[in-house]
């Protein structure tokens, strides 16, 4: 392969593009009533399937990763991508919760998990010189994405119904993943940008020891950063699977204008995305992350005396901002702490933190709705979560420390 200048720009297009499709998740909530009301499912039955998605979606990520440096990251892509549509497609003609949970759940969230790591990390190893600013730019595509298409998927949902609108979608997500996936290279290893000097601290980060999954799993500092993973992303994960039923029960709003509160806070996520990735190469990785936490518990705790419109909204940014945020400092911190070789892989595995979470804060947030009719019980759990997650940053920080210095 010739390596132009324009190569690592190209992957990042790709990716950033597929990253705009394979986002759906965070508009899934738009289905929820149409789909309860059709069927008489309950609300936690059908946010099961945003939570079995999401850990189905993460549990895979290692086979993506390993797909990716073992073949190709266009491999993993394509056959993700085979699973990823044709499970839209068939939820067009789920009519129980067991199909539901079967489709949706595993299909289409197995086939995101396997494309996922087989983008984010091989672009970030494509930019050694700006991995912060990168790694926000290219997870703001998962945030354009529901702001795009949240506005297109209620319209498909009135005009032609939840079903067909799913169907209709799988095509969409074929066509537009299908056309950018040849643009995503493997970056050769030990390939730096022409031109570039990189400081004695990144040296010391590219020239670190790399770990491989058995090696990474034996380290302290693994585990406690799983953990905090799972801490973090449950109170995001809560409001991407609930926002519309939030605006529409909580606050009383109509289907379209709940909506645009999903548009509002994916928006707001992509902010977060980009802010927190020039963040991120200026306080670098654990101050940025101790940030995202605290906006996160801050968010939560604010949403429980959310009853006017425009302050849900201002709680939504603070939501999205600091969940957008929590990949981009993630993403590139794994690659400093264990190595850059075994990227993807590692990538993919400590990533099944973020299925964990996804477990907790939609968990929450339906059964706490179904038992006692209010959302606020869950907000605050969320918090709880939160700031259990600022403390495990400290442990984690001087872990890693340490072992960088043995």
């Amino acid at each position: 392969m010739k390596i132009t200048k324009a190569t690592r720009w190209r992957v990042f297009a790709g990716v950033w593009i597929q990253s705009l499709f394979t986002s759906a998740t965070a508009f899934f909530s738009l289905f929820a009533l149409p789909l309860t009301t059709q069927f008489g499912w309950s609300s936690s039955e059908f946010s099961m399937a945003y939570t079995i998605y999401m850990f189905v979606y993460c549990a895979v990520g290692f086979l993506g990763g390993l797909l990716a440096e073992k073949l190709q990251p266009r491999v993993a892509i394509y056959l993700g991508l085979a699973f990823f549509a044709a499970g839209w497609f068939l939820t067009g003609f789920a009519s129980s919760i067991p199909q539901l949970y079967l489709f949706y759940g595993i299909f289409a969230g197995s086939g995101a998990g396997t494309i996922y790591p087989a983008c984010l990390p091989t672009a970030l190893k494509w930019f050694p010189d700006k991995s912060g600013s990168i790694s926000g730019l290219v997870q703001a595509g998962a945030s354009c994405g529901p702001f795009i298409m949240s506005p297109i998927a209620q319209w498909l949902i009135d005009t032609y119904g939840a079903q067909a609108a799913c169907k209709i979608l799988a095509v969409i997500f074929l066509i537009g993943v299908g056309a950018v996936a040849w643009m995503i290279v493997p970056c050769p290893e030990g390939w730096m940008p022409e031109g570039w000097t990189p400081s004695a601290a990144q040296s010391k980060e590219l020239n670190g020891s790399n770990y491989n999954i058995p090696q990474m799993v034996k380290t302290p500092v693994f585990w406690v950063m799983l953990l905090m993973f799972i801490f973090a992303n449950a109170a995001g994960t809560m409001m991407v699977s609930a926002t519309s039923p939030i605006a529409q029960n909580q606050i009383g709003q109509t289907p379209m204008m709940a909506a645009m509160c999903v548009s509002i806070m994916t928006l707001a996520n992509m902010c977060g995305r980009i802010g927190f990735g020039f963040i991120y190469d200026r306080l670098k990785g654990w101050n940025s992350l101790l940030l995202v936490l605290a906006i996160n518990g801050i968010s939560m705790c604010m949403l429980t005396a959310a009853h006017s419109l425009s302050y849900f909204i201002l709680c939504i940014c603070l939501v999205g901002f600091s969940f957008g945020g929590l990949l981009v400092v993630f993403a590139p911190m794994v690659k400093i702490i264990f190595g850059s070789r075994f990227y993807n892989r590692n990538y993919g595995l400590i990533f099944i933190g973020y299925g964990i979470g996804a477990f907790v804060g939609p968990k929450i947030s339906a059964s706490f709705y179904d038992s006692t009719g209010s959302y606020v019980a869950g907000y605050i759990g969320s918090a709880i979560l939160a700031g259990a997650a600022i403390l495990l940053v400290f442990i984690a920080k001087k872990m890693a420390l340490s072992m960088r210095a043995e």
